[in-house]
């Protein structure tokens, strides 16, 4: 036993010496990721106390609108720039999303000054006021950030991506924090640290690297190519952008309907719970995600047959990581917000408790979402991200014709979460694997974490009278 223990040990320190292995290339991105949700976590309840819930709103909003630009701006092109084969073709995909990036820019602020005013007023945040200007000049910074990130996933430079975004959220947070002093908690602040971040992230990685190649950019620019790579890749925008888009539009789902329903508090709400959801499977999934679809992507390639084991491996880690936190989050969400954050944050805990467990999922997922991509069936995610937008829509619609919040929080978490199950098992039928059983043990495992987390709560509920 310790023999096989110590040669587990020992593979994996071979693993992660390899200059350039899975394993480091992940260890890498881990590291960056633990630095900032760590730090996201230390100053979530200096946060709490600084920005009123309506503040959150007001920053969940814009943030809305920047995601939803952002994700029809280049038409989902970067996300094929691991597929090139010859430096003239790939070198076409950056020319051709850089093109439609700016074109977008022009369009969007064009629309603005038109619509400016109706726009505020069917989201009721008028208080967004001139803000709103602000949002096609961040959407065209962040897609030049993430054309060079893709560029970076490339050339599998994932160090400088790591120490890009470590100091990126520590210097976002902490401008965020002293705009927030000094504005008394105005939504100004945290818009503030928005777009610096976003400004400051695209400066550091344009000036890692990126800037010593713009002559050879150049020099390669052809109309003709890029006509040849838009069509050769036409599944992109035609799939992978408009599935890109509806999972924005379902994660902005109740930005965009609460505000109007039940106010820009109610959405702060939601919008802090989930900003806390996220550090978790941020610290997993965002470390994980690129260096996994580089592997994914040369694994298909060269060994299409380790493909489904590599996949079904990684999907068991992740949710075997995930069952015990977000199963706490699930079932202790409101004792943990109040007595952390204050009791005028508890309500985003029982938020929590309502989306927990799809979260749970989310993070399995990105062992699974790449594989649609890998094996170019983008046609069956765009089921699946509309599936996960009109159960999502429908959920909220029952909380917003019942006039209760909860209800509708409730269905959407569970709409979501039973959602992304089903697209996971999709993905494991597609690659040969054991669907039926993958599916009952991941069930059983969920259904008796809670049961012993309940218990537990009912226990201290009974012995110490908590409620």
């Amino acid at each position: 036993m310790l023999n096989r223990v110590r040669g587990h040990f020992n593979g994996y320190a071979r693993a992660l010496r390899q200059r350039g292995s899975f394993a480091q290339n992940f260890a890498v991105m881990f590291s960056a990721t633990a630095a900032t949700a760590g730090v996201g976590l230390l100053v979530s309840p200096i946060m709490a106390r600084l920005y009123a819930p309506a503040a959150y709103g007001v920053f969940a909003v814009f943030n809305g609108l920047v995601s939803n630009v952002t994700m029809i701006s280049t038409l989902a092109y970067p996300s094929a720039f691991l597929l090139p084969r010859q430096p003239k073709r790939f070198f076409a995909l950056v020319h051709l999303s850089l093109l439609l990036a700016l074109g977008n820019f022009v369009l969007v602020s064009g629309g603005l000054l038109l619509l400016r005013g109706p726009l505020l007023r069917w989201l009721q945040v008028e208080s967004l006021g001139h803000w709103v200007y602000v949002v096609p000049a961040t959407a065209f910074v962040y897609n030049l950030m993430l054309i060079m990130n893709a560029w970076y996933l490339r050339t599998k430079e994932f160090r400088k991506q790591a120490s890009i975004n470590v100091a990126i959220s520590l210097t976002g947070r902490g401008l965020t924090l002293g705009a927030g002093v000094l504005l008394h908690g105005s939504p100004a602040g945290l818009l503030l640290g928005e777009v610096f971040t976003k400004l400051m992230g695209t400066g550091l990685v344009f000036f890692s690297g990126i800037n010593r190649r713009l002559g050879e950019l150049m020099r390669h620019f052809s109309w003709a190519r890029i006509r040849a790579v838009a069509y050769e890749y036409r599944e992109y925008p035609l799939y992978v952008a408009s599935g890109g888009y509806l999972n924005t539009l379902a994660l902005q789902l109740p930005t965009l309907l609460l505000t109007s329903a039940f106010g820009p508090a109610v959405v702060g709400l939601y919008a802090f719970s989930t900003s806390l959801l996220e550090v978790p499977l941020n610290l997993v999934g965002l470390a994980i995600s690129p260096v996994f679809l580089q592997k994914a992507t040369e694994t298909h390639q060269q060994e299409p047959a380790r493909l489904p084991a590599l996949c079904l491996d990684l999907y068991n880690k992740l949710l075997y990581l995930g069952l015990v936190p977000f199963g706490i989050i699930t079932v202790y969400g409101d004792w943990i917000f109040r007595f952390v954050f204050g009791a005028r944050w508890e309500a985003a805990g029982l938020f929590t408790a309502y989306l927990g467990y799809y979260y749970m999922f989310r993070l399995a997922s990105y062992a699974t979402g790449p594989i649609y991509a890998v094996l170019r069936r983008q046609r069956l995610a765009l089921g699946g991200v509309l599936a996960l937008v009109l159960v999502r829509a429908a959920g909220l619609g029952v909380g917003i014709y019942t006039h209760d919040i909860h209800r509708g929080m409730l269905l959407f978490g569970l709409g979501s979460l039973a959602v992304t199950f089903g697209i996971d098992m999709n993905i494991l039928h597609l690659l040969g694997l054991p669907v039926w059983r993958v599916a009952l043990r991941s069930v059983a495992l969920v259904l008796c974490t809670l049961v012993v987390l309940y218990a537990l709560r009912l226990a201290l509920q009974h012995g110490l009278g908590w409620h």
